[in-house]
């Protein structure tokens, strides 16, 4: 039973997302030098009797598993919504994600097989084509996936650490009370502002009310035009749907995504995600 909840937990980690538009085509190209290579190398499941063309060959697996990947990735991914969102994306979730891919890579690799070598389809050999695909890229894609997971929650869990050091020691009412910001957006004060969360044409507002209560409205807005309202106070921009007001931080958690933050008076915790992270941390410094 325990070894199942260590699992289970295992498997609800939030899991780094990709945040470079680059990311996806580098990581499809690494896995496909990988299979590249493997298949060159090890010369697996009857390639080493192709001759001459063997090499060739291998590289046309390899071509098949990058476009494989792209497509999969901006398409089908996409469009089953696998990834989910923010802290929805979880290890477990990845895991399914991937085991989708290597399904598709899989096909793709059978029919180049059959067609570029062969010149005709059995699809009785499907079966072996998914198993041997699944033989190579299981282990290293699991191992690889669990070491990008705890090395990313690592560095997220030390920064925060180092975050809470360097926070004053100040009560919710101190750090508000001390906090600079003036004006006020959609007649709440800045400094009762907690939060600031997109939904698609609106946004919404996390706040204190004047009970002392933390709530929260939405307006027809852009994360874009809070900011410009707010230029030179302290609500800044802590992930693509989040502003967060910086007075307002009590706390800082790390997780694989990033960074998470507990605010005064307020049970929402706002993540900062890793592009953000730099400048939070300078500007605590200083």
């Amino acid at each position: 039973m325990d070894t199942w909840r260590k699992l289970t937990t295992l498997l609800n980690k939030p899991f780094p997302e990709n945040e470079s538009r680059f990311g996806k085509p580098k990581t499809a190209l690494i896995v496909s030098l990988f299979i590249t290579f493997f298949l060159i190398i090890f010369e697996p499941f009857g390639i080493a009797s192709l001759g001459s063309d063997r090499y060739l060959i291998c590289v046309g697996f390899g071509a098949m598993t990058f476009f494989t990947s792209i497509i999969y990735e901006f398409t089908v991914g996409q469009l089953l919504n696998l990834k989910g969102k923010g802290r929805k994306w979880t290890y477990g979730k990845w895991i399914i994600h991937n085991l989708g891919l290597m399904l598709f890579i899989s096909l793709a690799n059978f029919l180049f097989a059959r067609l570029a070598i062969f010149g005709y389809i059995i699809w009785e050999l499907l079966p072996d084509m998914i198993y041997g695909t699944f033989m190579v890229g299981i282990i290293p894609t699991l191992g690889l996936g669990a070491f990008a997971l705890f090395r990313s929650e690592r560095k997220h869990l030390d920064i925060a650490s180092e975050m809470n050091s360097r926070t004053p020691a100040l009560s919710s009412e101190e750090r508000i009370k001390d906090a600079k910001a003036e004006g006020s957006i959609f007649d709440i004060p800045l400094t009762d502002i907690r939060y600031v969360e997109a939904l698609q044409n609106y946004v919404k507002i996390g706040h204190i009310t004047n009970s002392g209560e933390c709530s929260s409205k939405s307006e027809r807005a852009t994360l874009k035009q809070i900011l410009e309202q707010t230029h030179g106070s302290s609500i800044v921009k802590s992930h693509r749907s989040f502003l967060v007001n910086r007075d307002a931080i009590v706390s800082t958690e790390g997780n694989a995504q990033g960074l998470l933050l507990t605010l005064a008076d307020c049970p929402t915790t706002i993540p900062v995600s890793r592009s953000f992270i730099p400048e939070f941390r300078t500007k605590q410094k200083t």
